[in-house]
Protein backbone atom coordinates (compact mmCIF):
# COMPACT_ATOMS: atom_id res chain seq x y z
CA UNK A 1 0.00 0.00 0.00
CA UNK A 2 1.08 3.54 -0.79
CA UNK A 3 -0.29 6.86 0.35
CA UNK A 4 -0.54 9.90 -1.93
CA UNK A 5 -1.06 13.41 -0.61
CA UNK A 6 -2.17 15.97 -3.18
CA UNK A 7 -1.88 19.60 -2.06
CA UNK A 8 -2.57 22.82 -3.88
CA UNK A 9 -0.31 25.71 -2.87
CA UNK A 10 -1.62 28.10 -0.21
CA UNK A 11 -3.10 31.53 -0.97
CA UNK A 12 -0.75 33.63 -3.04
CA UNK A 13 -0.30 37.36 -3.35
CA UNK A 14 -1.40 39.44 -6.32
CA UNK A 15 0.07 42.68 -4.95
CA UNK A 16 2.97 42.83 -7.42
CA UNK A 17 1.56 43.27 -10.91
CA UNK A 18 4.88 43.18 -12.77
CA UNK A 19 6.08 39.85 -11.35
CA UNK A 20 6.01 36.62 -13.38
CA UNK A 21 3.35 34.14 -12.25
CA UNK A 22 5.92 31.49 -11.32
CA UNK A 23 7.53 34.00 -8.93
CA UNK A 24 4.41 35.00 -7.00
CA UNK A 25 4.77 34.48 -3.26
CA UNK A 26 2.26 33.69 -0.53
CA UNK A 27 0.22 36.38 1.15
CA UNK A 28 -0.24 36.46 4.93
CA UNK A 29 -3.34 34.26 4.76
CA UNK A 30 -1.37 31.75 2.69
CA UNK A 31 1.47 31.66 5.20
CA UNK A 32 -0.98 31.02 8.04
CA UNK A 33 -2.76 28.37 5.96
CA UNK A 34 0.48 26.54 5.19
CA UNK A 35 1.40 26.49 8.88
CA UNK A 36 -2.03 25.10 9.81
CA UNK A 37 -1.74 22.41 7.14
CA UNK A 38 1.63 21.39 8.57
CA UNK A 39 0.18 21.14 12.07
CA UNK A 40 -2.73 19.07 10.71
CA UNK A 41 -0.36 16.74 8.83
CA UNK A 42 1.74 16.16 11.93
CA UNK A 43 -1.24 15.51 14.20
CA UNK A 44 -3.02 13.25 11.69
CA UNK A 45 0.07 11.18 10.93
CA UNK A 46 0.09 12.20 7.28
CA UNK A 47 3.76 13.06 7.05
CA UNK A 48 5.36 12.25 3.70
CA UNK A 49 8.55 10.31 3.04
CA UNK A 50 9.03 12.41 -0.07
CA UNK A 51 7.67 15.71 -1.38
CA UNK A 52 7.60 16.58 -5.05
CA UNK A 53 6.89 20.29 -5.41
CA UNK A 54 6.52 22.71 -8.26
CA UNK A 55 9.37 25.16 -8.75
CA UNK A 56 6.91 28.05 -8.34
CA UNK A 57 7.76 30.32 -5.42
CA UNK A 58 4.29 29.94 -3.87
CA UNK A 59 4.63 26.14 -3.83
CA UNK A 60 8.06 26.21 -2.24
CA UNK A 61 6.86 28.75 0.35
CA UNK A 62 3.84 26.53 1.06
CA UNK A 63 6.13 23.57 1.63
CA UNK A 64 8.38 25.60 3.95
CA UNK A 65 5.33 26.59 6.00
CA UNK A 66 4.10 23.00 6.17
CA UNK A 67 7.54 21.55 6.92
CA UNK A 68 8.08 23.84 9.90
CA UNK A 69 5.51 21.79 11.87
CA UNK A 70 6.73 18.33 10.86
CA UNK A 71 8.96 16.30 13.16
CA UNK A 72 10.28 14.22 10.23
CA UNK A 73 11.88 15.96 7.28
CA UNK A 74 11.24 14.15 3.99
CA UNK A 75 13.29 14.20 0.83
CA UNK A 76 12.18 17.20 -1.28
CA UNK A 77 12.32 17.22 -5.05
CA UNK A 78 11.70 20.54 -6.82
CA UNK A 79 10.27 19.95 -10.29
CA UNK A 80 9.82 22.74 -12.82
CA UNK A 81 7.67 20.34 -14.87
CA UNK A 82 5.01 20.48 -12.13
CA UNK A 83 4.37 24.15 -12.84
CA UNK A 84 0.91 24.05 -14.45
CA UNK A 85 1.17 20.28 -15.11
CA UNK A 86 -1.95 18.29 -15.94
CA UNK A 87 -2.99 15.05 -14.23
CA UNK A 88 -1.20 12.86 -16.78
CA UNK A 89 2.08 14.72 -16.35
CA UNK A 90 1.81 14.49 -12.56
CA UNK A 91 1.18 10.73 -12.77
CA UNK A 92 4.20 10.25 -15.06
CA UNK A 93 6.34 12.18 -12.61
CA UNK A 94 5.11 9.99 -9.74
CA UNK A 95 5.81 6.80 -11.72
CA UNK A 96 9.36 7.82 -12.48
CA UNK A 97 10.48 9.79 -9.41
CA UNK A 98 8.42 8.87 -6.31
CA UNK A 99 10.14 7.05 -3.44
CA UNK A 100 8.85 5.80 -0.12
CA UNK A 101 5.44 4.77 1.11
CA UNK A 102 3.91 8.25 1.44
CA UNK A 103 4.51 10.85 -1.25
CA UNK A 104 3.15 14.37 -1.36
CA UNK A 105 2.73 16.37 -4.57
CA UNK A 106 2.47 20.13 -4.14
CA UNK A 107 1.26 21.82 -7.31
CA UNK A 108 -1.31 24.01 -9.04
CA UNK A 109 -4.87 24.11 -10.29
CA UNK A 110 -6.31 22.80 -12.45
CA UNK A 111 -3.96 19.78 -12.60
CA UNK A 112 -3.78 18.91 -8.91
CA UNK A 113 -7.55 19.14 -8.39
CA UNK A 114 -8.30 17.13 -11.51
CA UNK A 115 -5.89 14.42 -10.39
CA UNK A 116 -7.52 14.29 -6.94
CA UNK A 117 -10.88 13.66 -8.62
CA UNK A 118 -9.51 11.15 -11.15
CA UNK A 119 -7.65 9.01 -8.60
CA UNK A 120 -10.59 8.22 -6.29
CA UNK A 121 -12.92 5.26 -6.51
CA UNK A 122 -14.95 6.56 -3.56
CA UNK A 123 -17.59 9.26 -3.78
CA UNK A 124 -16.14 12.75 -3.34
CA UNK A 125 -15.74 14.03 0.21
CA UNK A 126 -18.76 15.75 1.72
CA UNK A 127 -17.10 19.11 1.33
CA UNK A 128 -18.57 21.78 -0.90
CA UNK A 129 -15.17 23.04 -2.07
CA UNK A 130 -13.69 19.73 -3.25
CA UNK A 131 -14.51 20.22 -6.94
CA UNK A 132 -13.12 23.76 -6.89
CA UNK A 133 -9.99 22.57 -5.05
CA UNK A 134 -9.24 25.91 -3.35
CA UNK A 135 -5.81 27.10 -2.31
CA UNK A 136 -4.33 24.80 0.31
CA UNK A 137 -6.77 21.98 -0.48
CA UNK A 138 -5.19 18.69 0.56
CA UNK A 139 -6.40 15.20 -0.32
CA UNK A 140 -4.95 12.07 1.26
CA UNK A 141 -5.43 8.91 -0.81
CA UNK A 142 -4.65 5.26 -0.07
CA UNK A 143 -3.41 3.34 -3.11
CA UNK A 144 -3.50 -0.47 -3.45
CA UNK A 145 -0.09 -0.62 -5.15
CA UNK A 146 3.34 -1.89 -4.15
CA UNK A 147 5.37 0.34 -6.46
CA UNK A 148 4.83 3.88 -7.70
CA UNK A 149 5.25 2.66 -11.29
CA UNK A 150 1.81 1.01 -10.88
CA UNK A 151 -0.11 4.22 -10.19
CA UNK A 152 -3.12 4.80 -12.46
CA UNK A 153 -6.34 6.83 -12.13
CA UNK A 154 -9.39 5.36 -10.44
CA UNK A 155 -7.74 3.12 -7.84
CA UNK A 156 -7.43 5.27 -4.73
CA UNK A 157 -9.53 5.32 -1.60
CA UNK A 158 -10.11 8.67 0.03
CA UNK A 159 -8.56 8.81 3.48
CA UNK A 160 -8.96 12.51 4.18
CA UNK A 161 -9.57 15.95 2.68
CA UNK A 162 -8.94 19.31 4.34
CA UNK A 163 -8.62 22.99 3.50
CA UNK A 164 -7.05 25.83 5.47
CA UNK A 165 -10.55 27.32 5.86
CA UNK A 166 -11.73 24.12 7.56
CA UNK A 167 -8.72 24.41 9.89
CA UNK A 168 -9.66 27.92 10.96
CA UNK A 169 -8.41 30.40 8.38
Amino acid sequence: MKKLILMRHAKSSWSEEDIQDISRSLNERGKKGAALLGEWMEKSGNTPDMVITSAATRCQETWNGVAASLSQKPEVLIERDLYMAGPGEILELLRSRAKGDTVMVLAHQPGIGLLAREMRVDPPPAHEAFNKYPTGATTVLELPIDDWSQIVPGIAHLEDYVTPKALGI
